[in-house]
Order: structure tokens, then C-alpha cells, then sequence
């Protein structure tokens, strides 16, 4: 966010406060093809039972504050062919313009595989955490071997998903991509994610490259 506003400093304390835990772009990259994954159960057991699955992929751009998550669909029945879709692809940033994977609460998140681990669809993190619609992929470790805690995926937004009268819970512009390493959508985009997911198999895995 601008110099002189108070930015969503959110990733490290968020998961103490919550208890531990928490269409497409014309901009499209080549998804990632990853294993088939286990399916949330609150999708429709044939599509599990078919070997269809979804992940995340956020991909980085020379910008931290302008990268892209996508949402990607594998229709998995020939696992030797599988049949991959882009379904959603969204601007996303990721810490507050540096580089350096190994910088807590200052730098955008280290490359490789992360487990989703938990959903919120109303996310209370108390005054300074995640709140609103968010997505929990835990902790990382960077090249270094530092770990990088408490990471969410998330917007500014009050628990209820309605915007705050003033920061860090209201979204005022590009300036708001920036946060402490946790991958930040604008409200209306994390909608969208959600909105998406609620059609196909929950996303258990997400990508960063």
C-alpha cells in the first residue's frame, strides 16, 4: 500500500488469533500437471471417483504485485492424458515488492509445492489478521532452509466478506496487492475463486513458481 497507510500486516499474527489455522484472464500461462490429489467431500463423489481434481498456480511476475493465481481443472480419467483447464486466472501479489523468498513478512513466497490446508468462507483474525474469504496453505521453507509461517491466501475485507470503512479491511487500489508474503487478491477476485471452487473438487494443492 502507499507510504503513510496502514498495509495488511496480517500473515504472521493471523493464525495465532484464528486458533492455528485459518471468466478467465485473457493473460494465460501453461498449467503445472500435478498428481491426482484426494477430493474434498463436499463435492460430487464421480467426479473424485473419475480421477478429476483442481489446484492453485500462482506464477510470478517481474512485479511481486503483479503475478497471477489461476485456478486449474484436470480431468483425470486417462492419467496418461490428462486434460487440463484454465478456469480462472486472476492479478495477485505476493509481499511488499521484495524478491528475497527468505524475508518474513517482507518478501514474496519461496517456490514449490504448498498443501491447502484449510477454507475459510469467514476467516476471523481478530483486528490485524485474515479476514473475510481465505484460503490457509500453512508454512514453507525458502532455499535457506528458513521457514516462512502462518501463510493465507486472502483480501482486505471484514469476516462478513463486506468491505471496513478504512484500511486494512477496505480495498483502495493496486497499492493494496502489497502484504507481509501471503498471495493477495482484490475482493472481486477472490470471489470469483471461490465462486469456482464451489463447482468443482476443492483445490488441495497450490503451486508457486
Amino acid at each position: 500500500m502507499s507510504t503513510g497507510k496502514s498495509r495488511l500486516l496480517m500473515c504472521a499474527a493471523a493464525a495465532a488469533l484464528s486458533g492455528g489455522l485459518m471468466a478467465a484472464s485473457t493473460a494465460q500461462a501453461q498449467p503445472t500437471a500435478l498428481p491426482a490429489v484426494e477430493q474434498s467431500s463436499g463435492h460430487t463423489t464421480a467426479q473424485a471417483a473419475s480421477g478429476n481434481y483442481t489446484y492453485l498456480e500462482f506464477k510470478k511476475g517481474s512485479n511481486p504485485q503483479n503475478s497471477r493465481l489461476y485456478f486449474v481443472y484436470v480431468q483425470g480419467a486417462n492419467p496418461d492424458h490428462p486434460h487440463i483447464h484454465t478456469l480462472g486466472s486472476w492479478r495477485a501479489g505476493s509481499g511488499n515488492g521484495s524478491k528475497n523468498t527468505c524475508a518474513s513478512n517482507v518478501g514474496w513466497l519461496p517456490n514449490g509445492n504448498y498443501a491447502i490446508k484449510k477454507y475459510y468462507p469467514h476467516h476471523n483474525g481478530g483486528p490485524h489478521g485474515v479476514n473475510g474469504i481465505a484460503w490457509y496453505i500453512g508454512d514453507h521453507r525458502c532455499h535457506s532452509g528458513h521457514w516462512r509461517t502462518d501463510l493465507f491466501i486472502h483480501s482486505e475485507m471484514l469476516p462478513s466478506g463486506k468491505a471496513g470503512n478504512s484500511e486494512p479491511y477496505r480495498w483502495d487500489g493496486n497499492s493494496d496487492y502489497k502484504s507481509n508474503g501471503c498471495i493477495k487478491l482484490k475482493p472481486s477476485d477472490i470471489r470469483a475463486l471461490r465462486n469456482l471452487q464451489a463447482s468443482y473438487p476443492n483445490p488441495h494443492k497450490l503451486v508457486v513458481h
